[in-house]
C-alpha cells in the first residue's frame, strides 16, 4: 500500500512539474543565476564633520540625487536610502580640505591685493609721466632764458615757482614709489605663500589621490568623501563612488561619472552606461561562489573573534 502511495505522490509531482514546467524553469535560472543589479543597494549617512558647512539635509538631497544616475535597463534604481543601511556615506575632514580652503583663502587674498595694487600703480605712471613732461618743459624754458641772457622778474619767478611745484611733486612720487614697493613686497610675499601651500596641496595629493574613496571590509562597506567645492563635484564624487560599490570600473573618458579625476558632470556617458550593462548581467552562482564563500569566511572569522573576547 505504501509503495503505491508513493508511486502516486511521484506521478503526481511529475506531472505537476509539466503542466508547470516554465514556471520551474524560470524559478531554477533565477537560483542558478543572478544579476546584482536585480535589488537595489541601500546606504545611510554616517558622519559628516560641520566643517564643510554643509546640513545632513543637503548632503541626503545631493546623496539621493548621485543614486537616481544609477538604474538598470528596466528603469529601477540600484541604490536607495535606508537610515538603517550597512552601507555609510560619510564626509570626512582631512588635510586636503584643509589646505584646498587655505588656498582658496590665500587665492582670494592675492587677487584683492592684485585689484588694489592696478589702480595705484596706474595712477603712480600717470603721474610719473606728467612730472617728466613738466620736468622736461621746465628745463626746455630754462635753457630758452639762459641763451637770451636771463629771464624778466616776472617769468623768473614763474620759473622758481615750477621748480618747487616739481621738487614737491617728486617728493610725493618717492614716497608713493616706497609704498607700493611695500605693497608689491607684500603681494610677493602672498604670492609666495600661495605657492608654499599649493606645493603642500599637490605633495599631500600624491599619497591620497581621491577626492573620495568606497571601502569594503567583509560584509562593512562605506564611501568616504573628502572635497566639498561645489555641489556638482560632491554630487559627481558621491556617484562615482556608488559605481564602485556596484563594481562599475574607472573610465578613460572626462565626460564619464567613473573617469578617475573629479569633474563635474552629473549626468552618465555612453561609456558609463555601457559599462554598467556589464556590470548588471545575470551572473552564474558558481561565477559569485567564491566572492560569497569569502563573505561567509569573514564572518565565522568574527564570530570567533567575538566569542573569544566575550570569555
Amino acid at each position: 500500500m505504501k509503495k503505491v502511495i508513493g508511486i502516486i505522490l511521484i506521478v503526481a509531482v511529475l506531472f505537476f512539474g509539466y503542466q508547470n514546467r516554465s514556471v520551474l524553469a524560470s524559478n531554477v535560472g533565477g537560483i542558478l543565476y543572478n544579476s546584482p543589479c536585480a535589488t537595489p543597494k541601500a546606504y545611510s549617512i554616517g558622519t559628516i564633520d560641520p566643517r564643510f558647512n554643509i546640513s545632513e539635509a543637503d548632503f541626503i538631497s545631493a546623496a539621493q540625487e548621485a543614486d537616481s544616475l544609477w538604474k538598470n535597463e528596466g528603469g529601477e534604481p540600484l541604490f536607495v536610502y535606508d537610515p538603517e543601511a550597512n552601507l555609510t556615506v560619510s564626509l570626512v575632514y582631512d588635510e586636503r580640505q584643509y589646505l584646498n580652503n587655505q588656498i582658496d583663502d590665500l587665492n582670494n587674498q592675492v587677487e584683492e591685493q592684485k585689484d588694489t595694487l592696478k589702480p595705484e600703480i596706474a595712477d603712480y605712471e600717470n603721474r610719473a609721466a606728467e612730472f617728466k613732461r613738466r620736468n622736461a618743459a621746465l628745463n626746455d624754458r630754462i635753457s630758452y632764458y639762459n641763451n637770451q641772457g636771463g629771464a624778466p622778474e616776472e617769468e623768473y619767478n614763474k620759473l622758481l615757482s615750477e621748480q618747487r611745484s616739481l621738487q614737491q611733486e617728486a617728493k610725493e612720487l618717492q614716497a608713493m614709489a616706497g609704498t607700493l614697493n611695500q605693497s608689491t613686497d607684500q603681494y610677493n610675499t602672498q604670492i609666495q605663500a600661495l605657492d608654499q601651500k599649493v606645493d603642500a596641496y599637490n605633495d599631500t595629493l600624491e599619497t591620497k589621490p581621491e577626492e573620495g574613496i568606497y571601502i569594503r571590509e567583509g560584509r562593512d562597506e562605506k564611501i568616504i568623501i573628502y572635497f566639498n567645492n561645489s555641489r556638482p563635484e560632491l554630487i559627481h564624487t558621491l556617484a562615482h563612488e556608488m559605481g564602485h560599490a556596484i563594481t562599475m570600473p574607472h573610465i578613460d573618458d572626462e565626460n564619464s561619472i567613473m573617469y578617475p579625476k573629479t569633474t563635474e558632470a552629473v549626468s552618465l556617458s555612453s561609456k558609463d552606461i555601457a559599462a554598467l550593462t556589464e556590470v548588471c548581467r545575470e551572473q552564474s552562482i558558481v561565477k559569485t561562489a567564491g566572492e560569497n564563500i569569502a563573505l561567509l569566511a569573514s564572518d565565522i572569522r568574527s564570530f570567533a573573534v567575538n566569542a573569544m573576547n566575550s570569555k
